[in-house]
């Protein structure tokens, strides 16, 4: 997907998602304009730091690869094994990276500013500081050349990561059984509204991305919610 097309298809896939929560909501009366408009409006300085440093992380990438750098030569595995072991170690950085932030005070010092969106909707998918991207893309460079991640495997992860993430994030009611048979695949919405939770050890729990079985490996799955869900801090 070209510099151009990717924007245009986040953006595409972003209005839909937002439409689909106002004509089917999960909870009533918590869309509000101005908060909207904030979080978009962070979330697009956010995309614009992602896209160019998304651009400074290909050509590090592309010159590892030129150097044979990496512990894993992703070439010599045949094409759609190599995409699919790439989107799945990425994925166990991610989850990793997700969970560190809540540890560490300095990196919880602004990744909580995701979690103090009380009315949380699409947008919210967008509201990071950006100096949390920026440790991110410092950490998330150093893990993809130390394994020598390639760049069709990180497009392909990104292409997987977006929607999963504005879903999870999104006000559109799911019906819970549904909701339980989708995490079986991939994190659903009401996993990840747990993770939103006010009460703290359900904060510190499903910190997945796409996938929901690292929490069940790693032991910080909460399935259910100990009451009903107050977001925010």
């Amino acid at each position: 997907m070209n510099n151009v097309l990717q924007p245009l298809a986040i953006g595409l896939l972003f209005v839909l998602t937002y439409i689909a929560e106002h004509i089917f909501p999960e909870q009533k009366g918590i869309l509000k304009k101005r908060h909207d408009l904030i979080n978009i409006a962070i979330g697009i300085i956010n995309l614009i730091f992602s896209f160019i440093s998304g651009y400074g992380l290909q050509k590090l990438m592309n010159y590892a690869a030129g150097q044979h750098l990496g512990l894993v030569h992703f070439s010599n595995i045949p094409a759609l094994l190599s995409v699919l072991m790439q989107i799945f170690l990425i994925d166990f950085f991610v989850y990793w990276w997700h969970r560190i932030n809540h540890k560490i005070p300095l990196l919880w010092k602004f990744h909580k500013f995701h979690h103090e969106d009380e009315s949380m909707n699409s947008t919210t998918a967008v509201r990071f500081h950006t100096v949390e991207l920026f440790f991110s893309i410092l950490a998330k460079a150093v893990f993809l050349v130390l394994m020598g991640i390639t760049v069709t495997g990180l497009i392909a992860y990104g292409i997987l990561f977006f929607p999963v993430v504005l879903l999870v994030h999104s006000n559109i009611c799911i019906n819970t059984k549904l909701d339980y048979k989708l995490r079986r695949l991939i994190v659903s919405p009401l996993m990840h509204r747990i993770h939103h939770s006010k009460i703290i050890s359900e904060t510190n729990s499903n910190y997945g991305s796409i996938f929901p079985f690292w929490d069940r490996l790693f032991k910080s799955y909460t399935k259910a919610p100990t009451s009903e869900i107050k977001f925010g801090l």
